[in-house]
């Protein structure tokens, strides 16, 4: 949310500490079939999911989730094992969790300051419709009609009305969108390591996509309702939540390696 105001700048200077690997071609990648490492709980974990977080040994996941209450959030912290899944709480944010966000969530690839996400705003006509399923009423993770009107939507695909538009461009390619919502970076897309020039994002249909700096793209299938994409710092898996019926979202990721 911050490079949104300041323009990223500071984040770019902090870059140079990360290590570099060499560029990725995202087609010249095989990925896995999804898998799954837990199902999450909304009911008894409470609010919506804000963040998906690696540790740089591989070993947890970090999730926050966000409860409102009225104008207030409050924000949970938890913690899940890579092997076997099991969530336990946390009392904040762990510090491994706070840098590897400012990484994957930069406007500026990491490694490489000269690829930089646009962001454009707009009024626009947005016709009426009931969206993508899963987060979108609830901070615009996933899908497009990002409109919040909820189930008052059904039946009226043929109205529409002006309101404003949030999108995130990389290389011409709509990684983000915002309706009327404020624009939270990072939910929608994730770099890979540092100096690859790749990136992760869920398109407008809720779909895991693979980018470069190329403009090389691969559509990952048996990806649906997908949000919060999180590359691993070894670039060897992605993992991201993607939803699974009421309230309840499955951690699930793939194995990426070079063919």
């Amino acid at each position: 949310m911050v490079w949104l105001l300041c323009l990223g700048l500071a984040a770019a200077l902090g870059q140079a500490h990360e290590p570099a690997s060499a560029a990725i071609d995202v087609s010249a990648l095989a990925v896995s079939a999804p898998a799954t490492v837990t199902e999450l709980d909304l009911g008894k974990l409470k609010g919506d999911p804000r963040q998906l977080a690696w540790s740089s040994d591989g070993a947890q996941f970090y999730v926050q989730t966000v409860e409102r209450r009225g104008k207030e959030e409050v924000p949970h912290h938890y913690l899940v094992s890579t092997e076997g899944g099991a969530v336990t709480n946390a009392d904040a944010e762990p510090a491994w969790a706070t840098e590897y966000w400012r990484f994957k969530s930069d406007r500026y690839a990491p490694g490489i300051p000269t690829l930089v996400i646009d962001v454009k705003r707009a009024v626009e006509s947005v016709k009426y419709g009931t969206g993508s399923a899963g987060a979108a009423a609830s901070g615009g993770l996933t899908g497009a009609n990002k409109d919040g009107a909820g189930s008052d939507n059904v039946g009226k695909a043929s109205q529409s009305s002006k309101q404003n538009v949030v999108k995130l461009i990389l290389l011409d390619e709509t990684i983000g969108t915002w309706v009327d919502q404020r624009p939270t970076p990072g939910t929608t897309f994730s770099w890979g390591p540092s100096g690859s020039g790749a990136m992760a994002f869920a398109d407008d249909e809720g779909r895991l996509v693979l980018l470069d700096s190329q403009k090389h793209k691969q559509r990952i299938q048996g990806t649906k309702e997908a949000c919060l994409p999180a590359w691993s710092t070894d670039g060897s898996r992605i993992a991201y939540l993607q939803k699974a019926g009421r309230n309840k979202y499955a951690l699930a990721w793939l194995t990426v390696s070079r063919r």
